[in-house]
């Protein structure tokens, strides 16, 4: 007798999202003294500023925010005054003995009144410990993060998120109205995105004691997400314990973010994937797109004192850059940030003699405009 060959049960309909991938990619790069204290002088103004980045990455869909780490002003001054310093050993009959010459003392009383405004300091001081928000990368990466995750999610995704009570400003900010879910053929009531938990581990009884005891071993693997119902939902399959997800409600099984809504961001990211970038040179070689970036911007911003712009070609050149499937990173920033991270970062550059060389084109920005808005700006020109 012949076996029944097994029936698979067909997948529920879903709906389709309206939105699709753009044949050009963006990356968006924002310097970290974006939250120096001349640009904001306390938690909430930090907040606002992540947010209104967050706001214009999922505006255009940018697959991909990296921030460049720059040192804080008095961090700078700091490594100047270190590297004018010097250790001299004078060698005698008695021993040798260590001597610490500064070789340019008039060079760093000009650089320490220059990098180290008065003002500056005079803010810091009525803050109440502001001065860890300065430059502070991984603070800014965290509220960048925090404005593309769930309200159900929050508690469960930042747990051990050191940065977890700087977000005391943030959740009193109105989401996002622009998430993959929203506006997208109403495709948010059969995905959801979830975090794989493991269900409660059950008790057993000893033998011995007669006392009920948590099982030791802990779960590496789980069928239930937390998509912010009454219950769990359970998967058909096993997952890795603790792992964002997309998951299709009526199917109850894992899909890609760009099956649900149409987009995605590097990395398989919900949103935008985050990335820090230290130097200058990671800046460019460490993108989350696989095959790299096809091209570069630059758009000055946050530049206060009208400096002579970086000599880049110009914004003809961009007409060249929006070719179908390219991947475009974007750096808006101030001539003096980018400069700095270049020439710090000089030894893994060789062959490159300035920071203009490492760019294709650049936008051309009213003068004086901030960061956060000349993201905004630069971003709309190129769509």
């Amino acid at each position: 007798m012949a076996k029944r060959k097994s029936e698979s049960v067909p997948d529920k309909p879903t709906k389709k999202p309206s939105k699709s991938l753009k044949p050009t990619r963006y990356s968006l790069c924002i310097p970290s003294s974006i939250i120096s204290n001349s640009n904001a002088y306390n938690l909430e103004q930090i907040t606002n500023i992540a947010y209104q980045i967050a706001k214009t990455a999922t505006i255009y869909d940018v697959a991909e925010i990296v921030i460049l780490d720059i040192p804080t002003s008095t961090e700078k001054h700091e490594q100047k005054e270190k590297e004018l310093t010097k250790v001299v050993e004078l060698g005698s009959d008695k021993g040798g003995k260590r001597i610490k010459f500064n070789f340019n003392d008039d060079e760093v009383k000009k650089e320490d009144a220059k990098e180290k405004p008065k003002e500056v300091d005079e803010a810091l001081e009525p803050t109440g410990g502001d001065i860890k928000n300065e430059n502070n990368s991984i603070l800014f990466a965290s509220l960048l993060q925090y404005f593309i995750t769930p309200p159900y999610l929050i508690n469960s995704t930042f747990a051990n998120n050191k940065y977890k009570s700087k977000f005391k400003y943030a959740h009193k900010l109105p989401k996002l109205s622009t998430l993959p879910f929203m506006q997208n053929n109403g495709v948010g009531s059969d995905f959801k995105e979830g975090l794989t938990v493991a269900k409660h581990t059950p008790k057993i009884t000893n033998k011995k004691t007669k006392k009920k005891t948590s099982q030791i071993k802990k779960l590496s693997v789980t069928k239930y997400v937390n998509i912010g119902e009454d219950k769990l939902l359970e998967l058909s399959q096993d997952v890795p314990v603790n792992v964002r997800v997309t998951v299709d409600v009526k199917n109850k099984k894992i899909v890609s973010p760009l099956t649900a809504y149409g987009t995605i961001g590097n990395r398989s990211s919900f949103g935008y994937f985050v990335r820090l970038a230290k130097t200058f040179s990671s800046l460019f070689t460490e993108s989350s797109f696989p095959d790299g970036y096809t091209a570069s911007v630059y758009a000055n911003a946050g530049d206060y004192f009208n400096r002579s712009p970086l000599e880049v070609p110009e914004s003809v050149e961009l007409s060249k850059i929006n070719v179908k499937g390219g991947q475009v990173l974007i750096v808006v920033g101030s001539l003096d940030d980018i400069n700095y991270s270049f020439t710090k970062d000089q030894s893994n550059l060789s062959g490159i003699e300035g920071a203009h060389q490492m760019f294709d084109g650049k936008l051309d920005l009213p003068n004086g405009v901030r960061v956060e808005d000349g993201a905004l700006i630069a971003l709309t020109k190129l769509n």
